[in-house]
């Protein structure tokens, strides 16, 4: 008997982002809470844009599909926008953290 497989990926995207949602709504005391926050927003963003791309890769008979790959693909998109995110990324943290700093002040 197979267990069902849990999405988790998806219950981090949706953490991530409240967290965010409620540092800024509360009032980010530092830039680095803002920019922490601007940062976990995009992360979350790209990792949508992520999951969307990787499924319009057609699936290979090379390797078995289970439960074990899915956890690994989603923790690779996971850290990947992650990294994307800090380097700058699409622009979005910028363009947000520039947005709530003005707010801020």
């Amino acid at each position: 008997m197979e267990v069902p497989f849990i999405n988790t990926d998806s219950l981090i995207n949706i953490a991530k982002a409240e967290s965010s949602k409620n540092s800024i709504k509360n009032g980010a005391k530092s830039e680095h809470e803002i920019q922490k926050a601007a940062q976990d927003f995009e992360a979350v963003m790209l990792n949508m844009v992520i999951k969307a791309m990787w499924k319009t890769i057609p699936k290979s008979e090379l390797f078995e599909q289970n439960n074990a790959t899915q956890i690994y693909e989603g923790i690779m998109h996971t850290s990947l926008s992650e990294e994307m995110a800090k380097n700058g990324g699409m622009g979005i943290a910028k363009v947000l953290y520039q947005q709530l700093s003005k707010e801020q002040k």
